[in-house]
């Protein structure tokens, strides 16, 4: 994908409760979407509750060193 054809994020709001236009267009295509944010690093935006908590739970999202959730703890 090109750098053009991500939506770059934060998209700024209106005001601080209402979703931007922006937002609202990209989340009426669905609720996951690469994007680009502004430290210019590629990421997904999720807006769906469902796909949020499966993306969530899922190891392969977690990041490095991140225990898995039922690891032994080190005391």
């Amino acid at each position: 994908m090109s750098e053009q054809s991500l939506p770059t994020l934060p998209m700024w709001r209106a005001d601080h409760i209402e979703p931007s236009p922006e937002m609202l267009a990209l989340r009426a295509n669905g609720p996951i979407h690469r994007v680009r944010f502004p430290s210019g690093h590629e990421g997904w935006w999720v807006t769906g509750y469902d796909e949020a908590k499966a993306m969530l739970s899922n190891v392969a999202f977690r990041p490095p060193g991140m225990r898995r959730r039922h690891s032994p703890r080190i005391r």
